[in-house]
């Protein structure tokens, strides 16, 4: 088999990304799950569990900053209210004014946190399940270059790109 076929992951691309090698004749298989898919290189076991330290460290440092500027809702997991700061009545218009700017970048924050905060919940629980690493979309590994550059990718650089997300 030449190199040019090992290139590819084929127990989980669609067959059409497959055609143009199996026509070109850099391979002699005639189904696409023969294909002996690479041995890409994988992180160590020593590399996922400083990752899985690390994120569990953002992981608390996000959730102390969430309890700063927002109240846990009791009713939906994972979710926060930002702080609303009251003005007092006898405040002026500008402190009042004030008072709601605060609100909508606490609110702002916030929401940008418990998105992060999910990110990281998603890669921890797919790092449990030995899952981590593999692209959402079209099941091949991602590359481990990503993966460093972006803990949390849920999918391969072509899936990516494809939704404009790179």
């Amino acid at each position: 088999m030449s190199p040019k076929a090992t290139l590819f992951w084929a127990s989980s691309m669609p067959f059409l990304r497959l055609l143009p090698i199996l026509q070109e004749g850099y391979c002699n298989f005639s189904f696409a799950h023969d294909i002996i898919p690479v041995q890409l290189k994988r992180m160590t076991p020593d590399e996922v569990k400083k990752l899985k330290e690390d994120l569990l460290e953002e992981k608390k440092t996000l959730e102390a900053e969430l309890n700063r500027i927002a109240t846990k809702n009791p009713s939906v997991e994972n979710d926060y209210q930002a702080h609303f700061h009251k003005s007092e009545p006898g405040d002026t218009l500008d402190e009042q004014a004030h008072s709601i700017t605060d609100y909508e970048e606490d609110r702002a924050v916030e929401q940008n946190f418990e998105l992060r905060l999910q990110e990281i919940n998603d890669t921890l629980r797919k790092i449990d399940e030995g899952t981590y690493g593999t692209c959402e979309k079209c099941r091949s590994p991602i590359d481990q270059k990503r993966l460093k550059v972006v803990p949390v990718a849920k999918f391969c650089f072509d899936c990516a790109k494809k939704a404009t997300l790179v």
